[in-house]
């Protein structure tokens, strides 16, 4: 039976469906088109899928072998290319971002119909060619680019005019994280929290940790606790060794909920090297925790109001970063101002709002 006209049909491609702030977003909006009675689907390239999330998944990991090889590549490029020829998608969304040129090519050109690219990162180069020949030819078939923050739309409307850019910054299911914040956690002690990728060292949680062992934190008996996995896990466990602190800084993994440990957490430490729009200061703040943060490109200085729901602190400054959490805990009233503000801080990004944003980007594209 054809899909009545009225009902769009949605593809969302991602590398994974766990473990990063894009895909969180895919997952979350997943849930909103699929409120709207839409077809959603989902592309995962890899990895397992730990977010909640609504509609079908066509996952091309059960085709790759352990070598990667020439032969796994190409049934995945068929598989892939006979998915989007069968599936008459009204709208494509990939989340990705392209760190192998000519793969990404083949995908734009050969494969992908019309589709819109969302930009999570201030980090460019992850997305775009620097070359903005390259960059037309990449992204032909590109009907627009959706960044997460003011500086990110700023750089990429600037130099890569050939394509319509907008702002649409990353959306909180707030119904979703209230209830999952009040699930009960075995901690039964006080601490703050930090959470993301250890992949990269774009969190620079060896900072933070630096940072926490000259804070008065310690002193205190008030933990670290970080949420998270990745290949620099081990380097950072050595590092918290080297300065005596593994009965004090703890790193939990990546865990399904991590609301409950921002809810229960005394303030949350972003550390980042550059972000797009940081998922976990959202959804800190969406759990009435107040934040600290360096003033990143980019994210930060569009979330925090300064000693109203956090603190935002000079952009790779340690020192600072030192004070601001000693602040926190020596004035309380500072504290807990910036704790009753901080759920009403975060409202304009809701699912609803956000979602209904992205209803008139569709209907943009269809006029």
């Amino acid at each position: 039976m054809d899909k009545k006209p009225s009902v769009l049909k949605i593809c969302l491609v991602t590398v994974t469906l766990s473990d990063g702030g894009a895909e969180r977003v895919a997952a979350l909006l997943s849930n909103y088109f699929d409120n709207q009675e839409f077809e959603v689907y989902h592309v995962v390239f890899s990895g397992k899928v730990e977010y909640d999330f609504s509609g079908k998944i066509f996952h091309l990991e059960h085709l790759k072998d352990k070598r990667n090889s020439w032969w796994s590549r190409s049934k995945r490029f068929f598989a892939l290319k006979k998915f989007f020829a069968t599936n008459h998608f009204d709208y494509v969304i990939d989340f990705r971002t392209k760190e192998f040129f000519l793969q990404e090519l083949i995908i734009h050109n050969f494969i992908y119909p019309k589709f819109i690219q969302t930009i999570h990162s201030f980090k460019l180069k992850s997305y775009l060619p620097k070359n903005t020949f390259l960059a037309k030819l990449l992204y032909k078939n590109c009907q627009h680019f959706i960044t997460v923050s003011n500086g990110i739309n700023d750089k990429v409307s600037s130099k890569y005019k050939f394509i319509p850019s907008q702002i649409l910054y990353n959306p909180i299911d707030f119904e979703n994280i209230s209830e999952k914040a009040n699930e009960p956690i075995s901690d039964d002690f006080q601490y703050v929290l930090s959470a993301g990728s250890m992949n990269k060292n774009v969190k620079q949680f060896d900072k933070l940790i630096e940072c926490y062992a000259k804070s008065v934190l310690p002193s205190k008996n008030i933990k670290l606790l970080i949420l998270g996995e990745g290949k620099l896990k081990n380097k950072w466990i050595k590092l918290v060794e080297s300065l005596n602190l593994q009965d004090l800084v703890i790193f939990k993994g990546n865990v399904k909920n991590p609301f409950r440990y921002y809810k229960n957490a005394l303030f949350t430490i972003s550390s980042s090297k550059y972000e797009g729009m940081p998922m976990v200061l959202l959804e800190s703040l969406a759990c009435k925790t107040p934040i600290i943060s360096w003033d990143y490109t980019s994210g930060p200085s569009e979330i925090i109001s300064h000693k109203n729901n956090g603190l935002l602190v000079e952009n790779q400054n340690s020192e600072k970063l030192i004070e601001a959490i000693n602040l926190f805990v020596s004035d309380n009233n500072l504290y807990l101002h910036c704790k009753d503000s901080a759920l009403t801080s975060v409202k304009q990004f809701s699912l609803e709002t956000i979602g209904a944003e992205w209803l008139k980007v569709f209907e943009k594209q269809r006029t």
